[in-house]
């Protein structure tokens, strides 16, 4: 009985973040924009790249999407610097971020606590 609790509610708090994660406004990476100064740009969180990825968003740049993501991670087949120009690749991010260690790092976390915890 505790365990069916424990489950239901990871069930609903995955899906209230999902549902926020998915709802969240999504800016793509504009190039032609990228040069101006502009007061407020938006990318893509670390967490919001995963769930695309996972969503089968990037799999027109050769990132696997559902259970194959998880289980190429598992295998070390696919890390969070391939997410990382994969977002690139389809404008998502600007190249910048190929560099950003920090991003990367937090892309690998959400990457680990996303394949590990689904």
């Amino acid at each position: 009985m505790k365990g069916l609790f424990v489950g239901s509610l990871s069930v609903l708090l995955f899906s209230t973040v999902a549902t926020s994660v998915v709802h969240a406004e999504q800016a793509a990476y504009n190039p032609a924009v990228a040069g101006r100064n502009s007061a407020h740009v938006t990318y893509v969180s670390p967490a919001q790249l995963v769930l695309l990825a996972y969503r089968g968003d990037l799999k027109s740049v050769g990132i696997p999407s559902y259970s194959e993501l998880r289980d190429a991670f598992y295998r070390n087949q696919i890390t969070a610097k391939d997410l990382v120009q994969g977002a690139v690749n389809s404008k998502l991010l600007p190249p910048q971020f190929l560099a950003n260690k920090k991003f990367i790092k937090d892309v690998d976390g959400q990457l680990f606590n996303f394949s590990y915890n689904f």
